[in-house]
């Protein structure tokens, strides 16, 4: 890759300078110093032993080997001011260090020597701040597409990248330039589903840098705001290579969209500013692709987004309240509560959840599980299915039914096309949550949900739906299976909102709600567990429940006769 391609990213492409890069104006608190383009030494540069700040530094992603043995630990901290010998270090990092003379910077930022491994209080504080860390990279060097980077990775880039094939068919004359042919699917290949990128802390520091240089078996490609590209197409990749659940992971229009359209542009150190929904949205996206990645240490769940969680917590919004609990962002709680884990409704199976041995967050938090995380129903999840990379469970659930129970096309039960809106069916939200440091971003100690809301035995509502065929459908998510495959007998339901929902034809609205699965913890009053998530898909089912309904204008409230409770889920 051309060093010219990261000078012009840097010097004139405005997108690619806003919203996740300051420029020069932070500097961590360890770098390495490479010396000279001729030199052959490296040492360690303290911040606060050096007057030389807001230099240019480049980061490294790379997998770390089982014994990762040249590490920075306390006894070497001293020592490590020192020069010493490029030579000594990891094939891998005399490779990075050769890519980063190569693009003219002297510093670079590695987490085993810049971060003190036998130090918990260290880990501690440099963990959480990878978001300025990365944000105010110049870019990332990311070993990408190797598992064994013991011998390095220059020498294992291939020396010549394939280049598009040109044919002209004799069959087909009047094609004048002939076809062209490559493989669409070679991005999705070399980088989304390469090795590096299956890594929950890789994911953030993909996200965060302003831009990612990737080293593969094939080829380099390149990323940031403006533009995706490779050896093969060094101009950007072409239409027929470009998939919206691939390609373009660190665009970021949609927060820019609005000064667009105004036809004005952001001037750089402007601050990000994004409206409420593209808020919820675009987090939960995040926390859909993130929870796809694996961690070798599952206590850093929620620390290794937290990088991702503080830059969007700095965005400004029209409300400007974008307080951040334990995975979730308090405006957006109540749908950012609708997450489930589903692996039963596909052929390709996702695994089971688990929730760990150790305390890592509140039940009602996704943190708390260990599983890919869902959000089918939240309002653009239903208006706007193209934009998702994944058919909804709901969908399916409902085909199939209608399938099952009316092949004569006699019965159907609706399938949504439109959100018009909807109503919640809980009160008097308060979360509160305790972390490890001041930092809301860092490891949680504790956690809970204080709300008001109804309580009704999930058995009862679930035998009603398995009664019969034509009984209203529900979609039942568990987080954790049971042995049974059955919930406890004990195990509440907690309606939290009811959707007003529209056909693609235009019928009268129908409506469907959403609701907790929750377990009481013993010896605690009015206290629970989250257990999973019940769907209930159908006008009748949301009646079911106690929920009167209007259609205009739209409410959705119990009857008088319905008695609410305090609870607190943990």
């Amino acid at each position: 890759m051309d060093p010219s391609l990261s000078r012009a990213c840097t010097q004139n492409v405005r997108l690619c300078m806003l919203g996740r890069t300051a420029g020069l104006d932070f500097q961590p608190n360890r770098l390495v110093d490479i010396g000279s383009t001729s030199g052959t030494t490296w040492r360690l540069l303290l911040k606060g032993d050096c007057n030389t700040f807001r230099s240019p530094y480049v980061t490294i992603s790379h997998r770390w080997g089982q014994y990762q043995e040249f590490q920075l630990i306390s006894q070497k901290l001293e020592a490590y001011t020192s020069d010493q010998p490029v030579s000594d270090l990891p094939p891998i990092f005399q490779d990075a260090i050769q890519v980063a003379k190569s693009l003219g910077v002297r510093y670079l930022w590695v987490d085993c020597l810049c971060i003190i491994q036998d130090s918990d209080p260290d880990w501690q504080r440099e963990s959480l701040e990878m978001c300025r860390i990365y944000t105010n990279s110049i870019c990332n060097i990311s070993i990408t597409g190797f598992e064994d980077t013991s011998t390095g990775f220059l020498n294992q880039t291939c020396r010549y990248a394939t280049l598009p094939c040109r044919v002209q068919p004799r069959w087909a004359p009047s094609l004048r330039e002939g076809w062209c042919i490559l493989d669409p699917f070679f991005w999705w290949a070399q980088v989304t589903k390469a090795p590096l990128t299956k890594r929950g802390w890789v994911f953030q520091e993909r996200f965060l840098a302003p831009r990612v240089v990737h080293f593969g078996p094939d080829q380099i490609l390149w990323e940031c705001s403006s533009l995706d590209a490779c050896e093969t197409f060094p101009l950007g990749l072409p239409a027929i290579a470009q998939a919206r659940q691939h390609t373009g992971f660190k665009k970021m229009d949609y927060i820019f969209q609005h000064d667009i359209q105004r036809g004005s542009f952001p001037e750089p150190g402007y601050k990000i500013r994004m409206e409420q929904e593209d808020l919820l949205f675009s987090w939960c996206q995040i926390v859909q692709a993130y929870t796809r990645t694996t961690l070798s240490k599952p206590s850093d769940k929620a620390v290794a987004l937290a990088g991702v969680a503080e830059l969007m917590s700095r965005s400004e919004t029209s409300t400007g309240i974008t307080r951040y609990m334990a995975g979730l962002f308090e405006p957006h709680l109540l749908l950012m509560l609708e997450w489930h884990p589903d692996g039963k409704m596909f052929s390709r199976h996702e695994p089971d959840g688990v929730r760990p041995p150790r305390y890592r967050g509140p039940s009602w938090s996704w943190v708390s599980l260990d599983a890919r995380i869902f959000y089918d129903y939240l309002p653009q999840r239903i208006n706007d299915q193209p934009l998702w990379s994944r058919r909804p469970s709901w969908d399916i659930f409902l085909e199939r039914l209608y399938r099952h129970t009316n092949p004569n096309h006699m019965f159907h039960w609706p399938i949504p096309h439109r959100c018009l809106t909807w109503k919640p069916l809980i009160w008097n939200m308060r979360s509160s949550i305790k972390t490890a440091s001041e930092s809301p971003f860092g490891q949680i100690l504790d956690g809970k949900l204080e709300l008001t809301g109804q309580l009704i035995l999930a058995q009862d509502i679930i035998k009603m739906s398995q009664s019969s065929l034509l009984s209203p459908p529900m979609m039942l998510y568990l987080d954790v299976p049971t042995d049974s495959g059955q919930l406890k007998p004990t195990a509440m339901l907690l309606p939290l909102r009811c959707m007003q929902l529209r056909r693609l034809d235009n019928d009268s609205p129908f409506y469907w709600a959403t609701s907790l699965l929750l377990e009481p913890v013993e010896g605690r009053e009015s206290t629970y567990q989250r257990c999973g998530m019940l769907s209930i898909l159908s006008t009748d089912g949301v009646r079911e429940i106690g929920v009167e309904l209007a259609d205009n204008p739209f409410s959705a409230r119990y009857s008088y006769d319905t008695e609410l409770e305090n609870i607190i889920i943990v």
